[in-house]
């Protein structure tokens, strides 16, 4: 091996005896490399000791995940990992076989339940299809009734699954246990004690001091310790200031034996949610199963089970798996803790101390990827050409921001809230809908006041809000990557991003049509037209300031400021009316009226009146459809009128007919005595909403009182209408009015009883009877 050995001992020390280390030190050995394998031979705190060990990648891909290049690129060592075990297994049994004897489960099956949240679970399951798809890995979909041994709660009842037959699952402490093995017969020297410190001679390592004191020498030294690396890297002075700390990602499991004897053939899972690797139970032999669950970020590894943590996980296992495992017996608890880098990603490589090396922060990976980190690993020490692509990974580096601050605090909050309904918590149902606003309030302020530029994983986002401690190594470490780095480039923010993060925000505040609202506002603050929303460039950058300005516009329409108000625009019959603060807003189901009542006219010029006419938008419709009408608009807000007239100046090129507007009370006397007899159409879209009817904001908030209620029962303007169009109209003319969808025999009745015939209710756009047509009958 051509590695130097400028001191006595080994050729390379390798700290962290779990499945990284283990593989490593045998991949050197099979290369006759002199190795020592440093770490107490009970591995305590390790999590190889407490993985589940499926050997799947597909199984554990998230939508964030594969979301930028960072996961991309992690999910691409995953995939590589996956082909190299079967060779790795059949390494590990000497020629005693092909290894598959340390499989426990052939193939996995994914389900969709109904515990978990559509914006994690479904589109995380989504989006393991899609990866399965993009990379022609085999998969079906099965129906969930068909999947063996699964038996739940009905409350927890899957609602789709699907069986990927190449993703297994093997022995965990069976496989620690033939690395053992094999590299014991390799001539790996094995060293029971934990390391405590790097020995360096000036700017190189060359070993560790051992906690009895003892010092291991080796030309190289690698950490592969997990969590425990970073009490290494911390006996380096200023060595780990821009390697992103390790902290401990702890879980529990556990072994249980079922109450019937059985076991299943596959992985059962789900995908993964709530900050944690999704619910998962592993055959590990006849009536015997392993259960896994929980990750919880803590500063430091745990040695024992969080009581809540392990009556989560049973709670979990029986409800969501197989009712029966309420009846069986735990035969051992685990306890594992991941080594989690402070931005998330792998640390892996060389760092600035020449010879000591780092291969660690794996997450959940460790174990299925330690082959082929440890066959690369071997290779690069060895002096042979690299295989992957770690530049990404290397320890030393400026955080790896995967996600926008504001995806992260999107995220953060939706795996809180599906901590909450995985617990199956029981709150009233309208406080889930304060909850998420309030806690994505709460972390943005938290990621603001850890550091205006960097912004650190949802997992970490969440957790370090506990840990005062924690909060300080990602601060530090934030600190000395801006002074070595230089501050992060501002990442390019484009429409897209800010249309989805519009459409959340409005979703969040129940608004009706989030999607199309969204894209209006985008629109209306890029200053283009409002027909443009429909084709917006999402994939184009936003600038600072049009994003600003749409944010703004946002959370107005998320305090349910009607979406006209926002863009000083609405629409009817392709007329393009201002309409503001103090004006109703027209709608569009107004045109349905408009189109039956002129179909019920004498063709050609008329003479028309528009009672409660508010913005003037249904008097312009009509003088625009009928050229050379004369038009009279009544309403009796000075702020309407306003409109109104500005309306009329602005499409006089629109409108060729004569279109006026006049102050006035339909409920008074004598209201435009002079046209008696000689109205041809009177249309009217009167306060119509009984006086307590609940209504949605936007309305009932917003819109002036005086155009929307009428009365205790909605209908006092109504029967003004009928007084005054009885008389208004000549013998034969058409009234027109809109009405309460729940009042309709009422008004039926009050037009009738005013000398109306032909009196008929129509159905809007909606399916809702909305209005009334009717004839103005023989005057008695």
């Amino acid at each position: 091996m051509s590695l130097p050995d400028a001191h006595t001992g080994h050729d390379v020390v390798v700290v962290g005896n779990g499945s990284l280390g283990s593989s490593l030190a045998v991949e050197l050995a099979l290369r006759g490399a002199s190795v020592a394998l440093v770490g107490p031979a009970k591995r305590p705190y390790a999590a190889s000791t407490a993985a589940g060990a499926m050997l799947g990648c597909f199984g554990e891909v998230t939508t964030s995940l594969l979301a930028h290049p960072y996961g991309q690129a992690k999910f691409d060592l995953d995939l590589k990992a996956k082909d190299v075990w079967p060779g790795w297994l059949e390494t590990l049994a000497d020629g005693t076989g092909d290894g598959s004897d340390l499989i426990t489960a052939k193939g996995t099956t994914v389900l969709l339940n109904t515990v978990g949240t559509g914006p994690i679970d479904t589109e995380n399951y989504t989006a393991i299809q899609q990866a399965l798809d993009k990379h022609g890995e085999a998969y079906e979909s099965v129906d969930p009734a068909d999947v063996g041994w699964l038996d739940p709660d009905p409350n927890s009842r899957p609602l789709r699954a699907m069986h990927i037959p190449g993703e297994h699952a093997v022995d965990s402490g069976r496989l620690l246990h033939r690395l053992d093995a094999t590299a014991r017969r390799l001539g790996v020297s094995f060293l029971d004690h934990r390391a405590v410190s790097v020995v360096r001679d000036g700017d190189r390592a060359r070993g560790v001091i051992l906690d009895d004191g003892t010092v291991v020498r080796g030309s190289t030294v690698v950490l592969a310790g997990g969590v425990g690396s970073q009490e290494l890297v911390d006996s380096v002075d200023r060595l780990g200031d821009c390697i992103p700390r390790l902290v401990a990602g702890y879980g529990v499991s556990a072994v249980v034996t079922t109450q019937d004897g059985t076991q299943p053939d596959a992985v059962i899972r789900t995908p993964n949610r709530a900050f944690a690797c999704g619910l998962h139970v592993v055959p590990r032999g006849t009536a015997r199963v392993y259960i896994g669950a929980t990750n919880i970020i803590n500063p430091r590894p745990l040695a024992d089970p969080v009581m809540r943590d392990l009556l989560f996980l049973l709670e979990c296992s029986h409800r969501q798996i197989r009712r029966d495992l309420w009846s069986s017996s735990v035969v051992g608890v685990q306890v594992g803790n991941r080594p989690v880098s402070l931005d998330g990603f792998p640390l892996l490589g060389e760092t600035p101390l020449s010879g000591l090396w780092m291969m660690t922060g794996t997450y959940r990976d460790g174990l299925f990827l330690s082959p082929l980190l440890a066959r690369e690993f071997a290779a690069r020490l060895h002096g042979e050409t690299p295989e992957l692509d770690l530049d990404l990974f290397v320890p030393e580096r400026r955080p790896l921001q995967g996600a926008s601050r504001e995806e992260t605090i999107r995220t953060t909050v939706e795996h809180m809230l599906a901590t909450g309904y995985e617990h199956h918590w029981n709150i009233p149902t309208d406080w889930q809908e304060l909850l998420g606003p309030d806690l994505e309030t709460i972390y943005r302020d938290w990621a603001g006041r850890i550091d205006p530029d960097f912004t650190p994983p949802p997992e970490l986002l969440a957790s370090s809000r506990l840990h005062p401690g924690m909060t300080e190594w990602i601060r530090s470490y934030y600190d000395s990557c801006r002074s070595r780095f230089g501050a992060p480039t501002p990442p390019v923010v484009r429409v897209g991003d800010e249309v989805r993060r519009a459409t959340e925000r409005l979703s969040q505040a129940r608004v009706w049509t989030p999607g199309p609202d969204a894209l209006a506002l985008a629109a209306h603050a890029l200053e283009l037209s409002p027909e443009a929303a429909e084709t917006l460039d999402l994939d184009a950058e936003i600038a600072p300031e049009e994003a600003t300005r749409l944010r703004a516009l946002v959370d107005r329409r998320a305090d349910r400021v009607p979406l006209e108000y926002l863009t000083g625009r609405a629409t009817l019959f392709g007329l393009a009316l201002e309409v503001g603060q103090g004006v109703f807003v027209p709608r569009v189901h107004s045109e349905a009226m408009v189109t039956d009542a002129l179909a019920r006219t004498a063709p050609g010029a008329l003479h028309a009146v528009d009672l409660c006419t508010g913005s003037g938008a249904i008097a312009l419709a009509v003088g625009a459809l009928r050229p050379g009408s004369t038009v009279t608009g009544v309403d009796l807000s000075d702020t309407a009128l306003d409109y109104a007239v500005r309306n009329a100046a602005k499409l006089s090129g629109r409108v060729d007919s004569r279109v006026a507007f006049i102050a006035g009370d339909i409920t008074g006397p004598g209201l435009l005595a002079s046209m008696d007899g000689s109205v041809d159409l009177v249309t009217a879209n009167p306060p119509y909403v009984p006086d307590s009817l609940r209504i949605p904001p936007e309305w009932a908030v917003h819109q002036p009182a005086e155009a929307i209620y009428s009365g205790w029962d909605g209908l006092d303007l109504i029967r003004s209408v009928a007084r005054v169009s009885a008389r208004l109209l000549t013998e034969g003319g058409v009234l027109a009015v809109e009405h309460y969808d729940a009042v309709t025999d009422e008004v039926l009745a009050i037009l009738t009883a005013a000398g109306f015939e032909a009196v008929i209710s129509h159905r809007d756009h909606d399916g809702f009877q909305r209005y009334v047509t009717a004839l103005r009958g023989p005057r008695g």
